[in-house]
């Protein structure tokens, strides 16, 4: 093993154990009780931005999106969120998911 073993699996293993930990410290903060996780992870349009849906509460809904290149994920209030189909989803790649 050599001296950088934790980059042998190159950038995306790096970008996902990021994302992973920005959605576990967004879970840890949820408005709410009783979270449930979406599986699969539905697509969303949230205002102008686009994006999946990974949890929701009664009131709230955890989504996930990329912007210019950034991963981004946030809750919002359910009202805001709406599910679209493949066909009107205009956002940017979410790699793995």
């Amino acid at each position: 093993m050599g001296r950088y073993w934790w980059l042998s699996g190159g950038v995306t293993d790096l970008a996902r154990m990021w994302r992973d930990t920005a959605v576990r410290a967004a879970l840890g903060r949820a408005p709410g009780e009783n979270v449930q996780m979406l599986n699969p992870r539905p697509l969303v349009r949230v205002r102008a931005g686009y994006g999946r849906a990974i949890a929701t509460t009664s009131t709230h809904v955890l989504h996930e999106w990329v912007k210019a290149g950034t991963y981004f994920v946030r809750w919002d209030e359910k009202w805001q969120v709406h599910r679209v189909t493949p066909e009107e989803w205009q956002g940017e790649a979410l790699e793995g998911s």
